[in-house]
């Protein structure tokens, strides 16, 4: 997989596509899913994935162990999460397809991010070069940076290996994560859950709500990380300034 150079942080724009039509496109495509599952054959399958759930149900601690177990190696290998995310809001509802699924993002991310720093930083820099500008872009930041850095739309392995080039602490990894996986999984997770409803009216509301939430998300990163890149590029010219006045002297 190569990293785009538009995402470079010397880029003209931060790749955020127009928020506004990505939510857009991608309520239409989602709402004409449903319209064709509801208005087709492939309404019955709604009701085979409602007995599904019913089975999940009744084994108890076991469905919910495997899923997260799923999850965690499928994220450790770089599956991306947010494909993972309506599974679990479609098997086992909203509130706990959310809570498993952050649990085995969380655990997976993080041995990704013990491997990058103990082992592959050097490969992931000659495979990546411009990771280097992101991790000078968000460092000395702490949490916060973290949070936010969950929020811009690169796969999760180049955010890994960005955080490992910051050297961050163990913890504060851990809690960053935590936090900043939240706001898209969410949404993700609405839209499983919005997929399994009985009714067209109901699902296309749930999905409604995620796609705004996406949007609002899309938004704030996108604010976040121009702001961050403007702050970086006027430190720069002010360090090269304060450099040549000082070789002037």
């Amino acid at each position: 997989m190569d990293l785009p150079e538009k995402i470079g942080v010397t880029g003209e724009g931060f790749p955020h596509s127009k928020p506004f039509l990505k939510a857009l496109a991608l309520l239409l495509i989602l709402g004409a899913g449903l319209l064709v599952v509801y208005s087709s054959p492939l309404k019955g399958y709604l009701s085979n994935i409602r007995e599904l759930n019913d089975t999940l149900a009744r084994m108890g601690m076991v469905a919910p162990l495997f899923y997260t177990l799923g999850v965690f190696i499928l994220v450790a290998c770089g599956f991306p999460r947010l494909f993972l995310c309506p599974l679990g809001g479609m098997a086992f509802g909203l509130f706990w397809g959310l809570v498993l699924s952050q649990l085995g993002t969380l655990l997976g991310a993080y041995v990704q991010f013990l491997f990058i720093r103990w082992c592959g930083q050097s490969l992931a820099l000659r495979r990546w070069p411009a990771l280097s500008s992101w991790a000078h872009l968000f460092k000395d930041r702490g949490v916060p940076v973290i949070i936010l850095l969950r929020q811009v739309p690169i796969p999760g392995i180049f955010g890994n290996v960005i955080l490992a080039l910051m050297q961050v602490r163990n913890v504060d990894f851990l809690v960053g994560t935590a936090i900043g996986i939240l706001p898209e999984a969410v949404p993700s997770t609405m839209i499983g859950r919005g997929i399994v409803q009985q009714s067209f009216a109901k699902s296309f509301g749930y999905i409604t709500g995620a796609i705004a939430l996406f949007l609002v998300i899309w938004l704030i990163s996108g604010f976040y990380v121009r702001s961050a890149r403007r702050t970086m590029m006027v430190s720069d010219t002010d360090g090269e300034l304060y450099g040549r006045e000082k070789g002037k002297t």
